[in-house]
């Protein structure tokens, strides 16, 4: 501000309202220099996030095989079927679905059990009777 406008102006106002006017404006670049600075450094820290990956070389975590991930279901299905089991050992639904669930683990010692249940319970079911003698004989060989 050169000399004459300040002059009108402390004529115009006052020499009081003019100081607080020139402080108010030191306080309002102050304030805005300090916003761009915290704009700016959140600006760089934020693509600093965005580039660190690319900069780094750590292993990506493996997405589990599909054979790994049947697998997995498998043992959640026969882990629910057992559960029923234990609260209901007779309930046939249970027993077929560890049956098969044994039987595509190629556990075929351990689906002999829940076969040899089904026998008992259902004695006039051929097929359940001649699933077990099948695979008694693959579980000697």
């Amino acid at each position: 501000m050169n000399p004459a406008e300040k002059e009108s102006l402390e004529r115009q106002y006052g020499a009081e309202r003019i100081r607080k006017m020139e402080r108010s404006k030191q306080v309002q670049k102050v304030i805005m220099i300090l916003s761009m600075v915290s704009f700016f450094g959140a600006s760089i820290f934020g693509l600093g996030k965005v580039f660190k990956g690319v900069f780094d070389k750590e292993p990506q975590p493996t997405q589990p095989t599909e054979e790994q991930s049947a697998t997995a279901l498998l043992q959640k299905q026969e882990k629910g079927y057992e559960t029923v089991l234990k609260r209901e050992p007779n309930n046939p639904t249970a027993l077929e679905g560890l049956l098969n669930v044994r039987l595509q683990q190629n556990n075929i010692k351990e689906a002999i059990e829940p076969l040899e249940t089904l026998v008992k319970l259902y004695p006039d079911r051929q097929d359940y009777q001649n699933s077990l003698t099948e695979l008694k004989q693959k579980n000697k060989k």
